[in-house]
């Protein structure tokens, strides 16, 4: 729908292209085009840094994440925290140099924290991992 809304005699201005896309997704990129597309500022490196669960009801599970971003750009990455009867995944954004916090329902005890299912290119996927598993 984007590309259906480019008009080439608009495009006047470095920040036209974002603003179609900003306007079609409904969402502040800014932060994308400034890491990804106007300066080339390498790539994230994501760390799950800490993941704790607390048992709530009937054998549900709430799981913190605490996800950091060493690289020099930002993204947005999935959370994963597969359990003994499956798994839940969400979405969280992480600037670069910063951290942030997801919490994740689950149900069945989670067995690990996972950051990063290859759609974001980084610079490290070593650390991507986190046990919950005692």
């Amino acid at each position: 729908t984007v590309l259906k809304n480019y008009n080439p005699t608009q495009d006047t201005t470095p920040t036209y292209f974002q603003t179609l896309v900003s306007a079609q997704t409904k969402r502040d990129i800014e932060w994308f085009f400034d890491d990804w597309v106007y300066r080339d500022r390498g790539l994230p490196d994501f760390k799950i840094v800490s993941a704790a669960p607390r048992e709530t009801l009937n054998n549900q599970y709430v799981v913190a994440v605490t996800v950091e971003n060493s690289g020099k750009a930002g993204g947005e990455v999935s959370v994963r925290v597969p359990t003994t009867t499956g798994d839940k995944t969400a979405r969280l954004l992480v600037r670069a140099g910063q951290k942030e916090i997801t919490r994740i329902s689950v149900a069945g005890k989670p067995i690990e924290a996972t950051v990063n299912d290859g759609s974001v290119p980084e610079s490290d996927t070593t650390n991507n991992g986190f046990s919950l598993v005692k």
